[in-house]
């Protein structure tokens, strides 16, 4: 009585798991599995190949064939027939309690055994880029021509790493740890804490890099439909501090230069409790790719990040203010630093990252430019509504619209895993890239025409010094002319007086 109970709730939890043909065979049963992993794993740029699945049925499915299609032939595409072969003995199925992977095993009742069968099924896949796709598997019967869907399949493309990717991520920790020291080297507290006397600048300043920029990605995200690590990568950037490049940029284009840095400064400590804020708030709801879990986000190494970010910055003020002259050699090869980051970053991120330029499509392109130029506009309007003069309208502006991709970079490395980690990265890069291309025309525009109204002005100044030593040597001139005709005219008159005296 006992064993035909437990059989009986057996067959309820098959028929409640297994999808049931509509039409033809109605008790025939199907599951297709992957026991290896939760997901079929590919490699990017490797070649077509075959890859095995199983497919366990039971007696009454019989007489039947197979397809396979992609649900995004963006990351893989697979040959629609399948070759099924059958395993090397039959076997049935016992549920570990993952509901996403189950694994199908022997089960210890004899009374259960033989009742399902075992297929080895094959599929020619071909990767095409990284990311995730879902292969939907269909049968057909010999007495219904009609295709049955039985169940589905998470395909994952990720890409190989080499050592050279290893070494790469060391490299930007410890650049991003040698530029937050360099930057802490060179801050002056004394004109931070005369800024922060007349808070209200800083104080928009953050509103507008903590506010509009992370409500702008996620709009964003929504609008152009990114889902998972794309997403959230996305997000991260529009969550990070202000750049030091905006320091550099308010100074050629004349803005607020001591209130740039003050705002990078506050904003780059501040991210230490805001970045955290937004990931657990509103980017837990960023969508997740199909068919897996929305990635879950470690608090702890997101939190040693930041960390590993701000630290060095306090200990570049303490190298400034106890060890003077470290900081003065640190100053002095800061702009080779800075040169030779650039260079780095030109040559080897990109050789190293060269994955990314086939995903820089239109869409991609467009959402990177939305989040750096959108941050420019309303940055700039914000600190206009504010009433602020033009030169710190360009500042916050400036501060808001340029993000530290090192920090998102670093943040986004301890969020995920393949292909999430390098599917998270393609954004921010892009949107880094993107951001400052259109200075590279406007700043020698607007610098060459500073240099026009200089020279006009000087030349003024200068034709108005001449005209002025002019008048005044006129004046000196006229003013000799009026002395010599006076003598002449009292010479002329002494003589004539003369003539008139009498002669002895």
């Amino acid at each position: 009585m006992h064993s035909f109970i437990i059989l009986a709730i057996l067959l309820v939890e098959l028929n409640v798991c297994l999808p049931q043909q509509q039409g033809g065979d109605n008790d025939a049963l199907f599951r297709v599995v992957n026991p290896d992993d939760q997901f079929l794993t590919i490699t990017y740029k490797s070649e077509p190949a075959y890859s095995s699945l199983f497919l366990y049925t039971n007696r009454s499915a019989t007489n039947f064939s197979l397809s396979v299609r992609s649900t995004s032939t963006g990351v893989a595409t697979v040959l629609e027939q399948v070759m099924i072969s059958p395993c090397q003995e039959e076997t049935t199925w016992n549920q570990t309690g993952n509901m996403s992977a189950q694994i199908f095993l022997k089960p210890n009742s004899s009374s259960l055994e033989n009742f399902y069968k075992c297929y080895r099924i094959s599929l020619y896949i071909t990767p095409v880029y990284i990311g995730y796709s879902s292969l939907k598997f269909y049968a057909a019967f010999d007495n219904n021509s009609e295709n049955m869907f039985i169940g589905s399949m998470t395909l994952r493309c990720i890409r190989q790493r080499h050592p050279l990717d290893t070494m790469y991520d060391i490299s930007v920790v410890i650049w991003a740890i040698l530029i937050m020291l360099a930057m802490g080297t060179d801050l002056d507290f004394q004109v931070i804490k005369e800024n922060l006397r007349r808070p209200k600048a800083p104080i928009i300043a953050l509103i507008s890099q903590f506010t509009i920029m992370p409500l702008i990605a996620y709009g964003v995200i929504m609008l152009m439909g990114f889902t998972g690590g794309k997403a959230l990568g996305f997000f991260t950037m529009g969550c990070s501090p202000g750049g030091t490049l905006s320091n550099v940029y308010s100074k050629l284009f004349n803005g607020d230069l001591s209130i740039s840095v003050t705002m990078t400064t506050l904003s780059t400590v501040a991210s230490l409790g805001m970045l955290p804020l937004w990931l657990f708030t509103l980017g837990t709801t960023i969508p997740a790719d199909d068919g897996i879990e929305k990635i879950k986000l470690p608090f702890v190494n997101i939190l040693q990040s930041l960390v590993v970010m701000i630290v060095p910055l306090a200990i570049g003020v303490l190298i400034k203010y106890k060890l003077p002259k470290v900081a003065r050699f640190i100053m002095k090869w800061l702009k080779v630093m800075f040169i030779t980051v650039i260079i780095y970053f030109l040559t080897v991120a990109i050789y190293v990252n060269r994955y990314m330029f086939p995903a820089l499509d239109g869409k991609m392109v467009a959402s990177a430019c939305m989040l750096s130029y959108g941050g420019f506009l309303l940055g700039g309007i914000f600190a206009w509504l504010c009433r602020f003069d033009w030169k710190l309208i360009k500042t916050i502006s400036l501060e808001t619209g340029m993000q530290n991709a090192a920090v998102c970079v670093v943040v986004v490395q301890s969020l995920t895993e393949q292909p999430d980690t390098d599917l998270a990265i393609i954004l921010p890069v892009a949107s880094a890239m993107l951001a400052y291309w259109p200075f590279y025309i406007i700043l020698p525009i607007y610098l060459i025409r500073q240099k026009i109204l200089s020279r006009r002005e000087n030349k003024n100044e200068t034709g108005i010094e001449g005209t002025s030593s002019e008048d005044t040597r006129k004046s000196l001139e006229l003013r000799v002319s009026q002395e010599r005709d006076e003598e002449n005219e009292e010479s002329e008159k002494e003589e004539v007086e003369s003539s008139m005296l009498p002669k002895v």
